[in-house]
């Protein structure tokens, strides 16, 4: 572990801890199999900020806490070794590596405010007042900012960064818990599995089954390059967007950096978007669920508001990219609860004039259901052969797609169901993404609101005139309870 290195990016006062496997067997030095999966998401650090209310708040109590969650963590590496990992691109060959140094290794878990809650952060009652909006913390205040990898270079990956990092903060009134995970580790699915797996350790439950056997999804030799376009043409044809891992020597950012994002966070009442289903089933005699529905309405919205403002000029179709994991129900043979990145971007495309109509949001839906109806074993077959063609996955990154592929970019981290996060205090009240410099939507799974109300979450990152647009459509409005904007 690199340790030396790593304790000099880490603020003053914070309490470190590395968090070696329990079990002896499973310390030392190892190489874990990095996957074509893994290998197209190079650049990408994921972080994610989870709420928890405390009820009860002394030294003693927040003590017992950060014991207990350790403890939890030394239990988890030894059933997921992974999360021990530095993360790293070779230099010269420029394909990642994840692997251990030595019996040292271990998941690094930060504490800050367990002897003196953070006078420096804000309150749990004021961040709730404020929709817990991400913009409410300062830039690296619950995080190591200096081990998080900038995904406009890979220089961080050389000296090798830490696979997974959990920073527990303490604030007056509840718990603000920071968890990043590198892309080589593990994607939104596996971390919905993790953190039920190690809420098990901190409560003496029963472990949760995972199941860690990368190899799975690697291809035993590369597909030769004179079948790379039919495996491109088949990608396709499920959905696959295979032009976005482009090659962008400068910034990976640079096609979809536009005027300064602000975010907001809007509420959507479950029952008129889960009405939808019923609608889309008589008009456009399909199956879908709330959660096509809630993307739906959040893609036609954007669309709408990028027309007003003369966004969609000179172009005819909008494509909504998002994620499809191969842990789909159609597609049984792959293990639900796989750890690792199982997860490829496609993308649901429409014509514009058709998707900025009043019932655009049907097809909306409907789109992006046959895209995930495609995920079946063919398309995961065809995924291993086309990712093992690409020869250098460490100057690639998804975000690379030409314009207008990011009308609606959803990420593999939300609608994580973390309201079944209980590690050992009960179960976590919120989840947000972190302020996002480029735009992109966070849908989240469904809570109940002060009112009492069912309701479906989202943030929202575009650039304040499209939030304005947003906020104008009466069509849209009557979807949305609430629309919370960064000021």
């Amino acid at each position: 572990m690199a340790n030396s290195i790593w304790e000099q990016k880490i603020a003053p006062g914070v309490e470190t801890y590395v968090c070696r496997p329990a079990d002896p067997a499973v310390r030392g030095a190892r190489d874990f199999p990095v996957t074509g999966c893994d290998q197209a998401m190079p650049k990408i650090h994921a972080r994610i900020t989870i709420y928890y209310k405390l009820a009860e708040s002394s030294e003693e109590s927040r003590r017992n806490i950060v014991t207990s969650l350790k403890t939890g963590l030394e239990n988890l590496a030894s059933q997921v070794p992974c999360l021990t990992a530095t993360a790293a691109v070779d230099p010269v060959s420029k394909r990642g590596t994840l692997r251990t140094m030595g019996d040292d290794d271990g998941v690094l878990f930060l504490v800050t405010g367990s002897t003196t809650v953070r006078s420096d952060l804000p309150s749990y009652a004021e961040l709730e007042r404020e929709r817990f909006g991400p913009w409410k913390l300062p830039k690296g205040a619950t995080y190591p900012e200096g081990l998080i990898n900038p995904v406009t270079s890979i220089e961080g990956h050389q000296s090798g960064l830490p696979g997974c990092i959990f920073q527990l903060n303490f604030i007056d009134g509840g718990v603000i818990l920071t968890a990043c995970f590198h892309h080589y580790v593990a994607d939104g699915p596996s971390v919905n599995k993790i953190f039920h797996a190690w809420g098990a350790h901190c409560r003496g439950l029963p472990s949760v089954d995972l199941f860690t056997d990368r190899t799975i999804l690697i291809n035993p030799e590369p597909a030769p390059q004179s079948e790379v376009p039919e495996l491109e043409r088949r990608m396709t044809a499920h959905g696959c967007m295979v032009d976005s891992t482009k090659a962008d020597p400068n910034n990976p950012w640079s096609n979809v950096l536009g005027p300064p994002v602000k975010t907001a966070i809007a509420s959507f009442p479950r029952d008129k978007v889960a009405a939808l289903k019923d609608e889309v089933a008589a008009k456009r005699f399909a199956r879908v669920s709330t959660h096509d529905c809630f993307q739906a309405i959040l893609w036609w919205g954007l669309v709408r508001a990028k027309s007003v403002l003369g966004q969609d000029e000179g172009v005819e179709t909008s494509t909504s990219l998002f994620p499809v994991s191969f842990r789909s129900n159609y597609n049984p043979e792959f293990p639900k609860n796989y750890i690792g990145n199982g997860t490829l971007f496609n993308g649901a495309k429409l014509p514009i004039a058709t998707l900025k109509s009043s019932e655009g949001l049907l097809d909306a839906a409907v789109a992006l259901r046959n895209v995930i109806q495609n995920v079946d074993a063919t398309f995961v077959k065809d995924a291993k052969a086309w990712l093992s063609s690409i020869e250098e996955p460490a100057t690639r990154t998804w975000m690379t797609s030409p314009p207008r592929k990011m009308d609606a970019a959803v990420t593999s981290w939300a609608c994580l169901d973390y309201h079944t996060w209980d590690i050992g205090f009960g179960p976590a009240t919120c989840i947000r993404p972190p302020v996002s410099p480029i735009p992109f939507l966070f849908p989240m799974p469904g809570r109940t609101d002060d009112d009492g109300d069912e309701i479906l979450e989202a943030g929202i990152a575009v650039d304040e005139k499209v939030h304005e647009m947003l906020m104008q459509d009466a069509e849209f409005a009557q979807y949305v309870k609430d629309y919370y904007l960064q000021p």
